[in-house]
């Protein structure tokens, strides 16, 4: 396959399919998409806590995939995107540490919904949360996304797949924009932030199989 070569793609390639069916899954189980209140998603993840763990346990799992594909994706020298990888490899290793991040974020989440907790006392810790300490991972979650479209852009500029994977990332945007401005008032928030999500998700997990069937990966 052209623009493949590198030892260890394919089992990155492997890896990124994991990652990116891992984190979806995880977004999929997670009640609060899209949501910012937070009396009200702390009354969601009252009544799905076993969702919200089984959900951390997969976006740990996806940053564990998405660390151990790096190494695969910094070996990866396609001549024509040498550097969209390059900066794709970097951008997601850190996309993986928010990711893990986040993680912990819904475990905490999941103990401050338990029935003995002072309910009022942890909707004040959560709007925090939302609030004063999320910028602390918004770097890294930004640098998952950058990450993505660099390395779909990188991907179709080697032949791997097609010009409709990196568009796959314009069409997210189109959605979060577009969706969430006339949706989301409507109570559809957490269909556009699926949607949103499933787009960057498969455009990853499409690079990665690529990678893995490709002869020489």
């Amino acid at each position: 396959m052209p623009g493949v070569s590198g030892e260890g793609s394919g089992n990155a390639g492997r890896l990124l399919v994991t990652a990116a069916a891992a984190f979806w899954l995880g977004w999929l189980l997670m009640p609060g998409v899209g949501i910012t209140d937070a009396a009200q998603i702390l009354e969601l993840v009252a009544r799905h806590r076993t969702d919200v763990v089984v959900s951390s346990v997969l976006h740990l799992v996806a940053a564990a995939a998405l660390a151990l594909a790096i190494p695969g994706l910094a070996r990866w020298r396609p001549p024509q995107a040498e550097r969209f990888v390059s900066l794709a490899a970097a951008l997601l290793a850190v996309g993986a540490c928010a990711i893990a991040a986040d993680a912990i974020f819904h475990f905490a989440a999941y103990e401050m919904a338990q029935p003995s907790a002072d309910r009022q006392e942890m909707t004040v810790v959560m709007q925090r949360m939302q609030t004063r300490d999320l910028p602390f991972v918004m770097p890294g979650i930004l640098s998952w996304f950058l990450g993505a479209g660099a390395l779909a852009g990188g991907a179709s500029r080697a032949g791997l797949v097609s010009r409709w994977n990196p568009r796959l990332h314009g069409i997210a945007l189109a959605v979060a924009v577009i969706g969430g401005t006339l949706l989301g008032p409507l109570g559809w928030a957490r269909a556009v932030g699926l949607a949103v999500l499933g787009l960057v998700s498969a455009s990853l997990a499409w690079v990665g199989a690529e990678l893995a069937r490709a002869p020489d990966a």
